[in-house]
């Protein structure tokens, strides 16, 4: 019997080691996991709203004064009814409104700003070499503005970016032939630039800080007649840019004890472009010194680096800003031998959905 027993309890068992093979844990679900450390998943940085607000400052202070020659609009030249003697004088103005929008790195924030700027220049000097070409030395400054708004999808918090300043500098001017307008021209100019700046967010005190630095740029171009009928002549002109942006923003602590530091890095941005248009009259213009010219311009624009903000460790830039697409379109127009003006709109579109628009008008009065 004692035999019987023991060879049931070995069947037993087996059957078990069977069913349940040797090194596996039965109760490996209900087995307590609070010795076993969890490691947390990697998770993105919050880019907080108020980086939108300082890219936006940071951005728009080194953006709103640049010009291209256009801008400024080429000079008229007159002869001096006492002497005979051809010069230029002139002033001019240009008013702008424009729209931006844009994403910061992460995809997080989006920001929205809309800007006005007027400049004013004139010539200091202007002279010849051979009587066909012309140079120009001139002055100019202005004043900007730019508001923003930008909302991050992240903390759900939204901020506000105010930027204004002023800017002063010269230009100089050059045309291969003013008289007719075709051949090369050069242009180039510099400015010295400060602003007032300022950040508002949810949660956060209003945070003032200062801005400063310089722009140049150069451009050339040359101008040549395609085709021409009785009024009208029909024109080409390939030109490139390259602007040198280097306005910076005080490095500063918030109240929330947040590092704040601003980087352009010394950005060069470049403009390959061409512009096509039409210069001449009606004919019910005929002896009345009126001359228009509808243009529409493509562009192709580079920047070697990002704007960019450092927040304590985190840092951000604007999103498709380093290759854009313009397209531009307007008129200028010769009222007389004294007044000329102009207007036209354009927009840049980038990938993440960046994207300016902008429009412009003018008038220049020469004496």
């Amino acid at each position: 019997m004692k035999n019987l027993k023991i060879s049931i309890l070995i069947k037993s068992i087996l059957s078990i080691g069977l069913v349940f093979p040797l090194g596996s844990n039965v109760f490996a679900a209900d087995a307590p996991t609070h010795d076993v450390p969890k490691v947390p998943a990697p998770t993105a940085p919050q880019h907080f709203s108020g980086a939108g607000s300082y890219l936006a400052n940071l951005a728009a202070s080194n953006t709103m004064f640049v010009t291209r020659l256009h801008d400024r609009l080429g000079e008229t030249q007159y002869t001096d009814a006492l002497t005979g003697e051809r010069k230029v004088t002139s002033l001019w103005m240009r008013h702008v409104g424009g729209h931006n929008r844009f994403h910061d790195r992460s995809g997080q924030v989006s920001t929205t700003g809309n800007r006005y700027v007027v400049q004013l220049g004139g010539d200091l000097a202007q002279w010849s070499s051979d009587g066909l070409d012309r140079y120009h030395l001139g002055v100019m400054t202005g004043y900007a503005n730019n508001h923003s708004r930008s909302h991050s999808t992240k903390t759900r918090y939204s901020s506000t970016g105010i930027v204004d300043g002023y800017s002063a500098g010269l230009y100089g001017t050059w045309y291969a032939n003013q008289v007719s307008k075709a051949g090369a021209y050069f242009d180039s100019w510099v400015l010295y630039n400060w602003f007032d700046n300022e950040m508002n967010g949810q949660l956060l005190n209003s945070k003032d800080y200062k801005s400063k630095g310089f722009t140049a740029a150069i451009e050339g171009g040359y101008s040549f007649k395609v085709g021409a009928s009785d009024h009208t002549s029909y024109w080409l002109q390939p030109k490139a840019q390259i602007v040198w942006m280097d306005v910076t923003a005080d490095d500063h602590r918030e109240a929330s004890k947040t590092w704040i530091k601003h980087d352009t890095n010394g950005n060069v941005m470049t403009s390959l472009g061409l512009r096509a248009y039409a210069s001449g009259h009606n004919a019910i213009d005929d002896g009345k010194n009126r001359e228009f010219e509808p243009f529409i311009e493509l562009n192709w624009i580079h920047n070697t680096e990002n704007h960019s903000v450092l927040m304590n460790s985190v840092s951000t830039y604007q999103n498709g800003t380093k290759d854009q697409a313009e397209v531009k379109g307007g008129i200028e127009g010769k009222l007389n031998n004294h007044l000329t003006g102009w207007a036209n709109i354009s927009h840049q579109f980038g990938s993440h959905s960046y994207g300016d628009t902008q429009g412009m008008i003018g008038v220049k009065y020469s004496f």
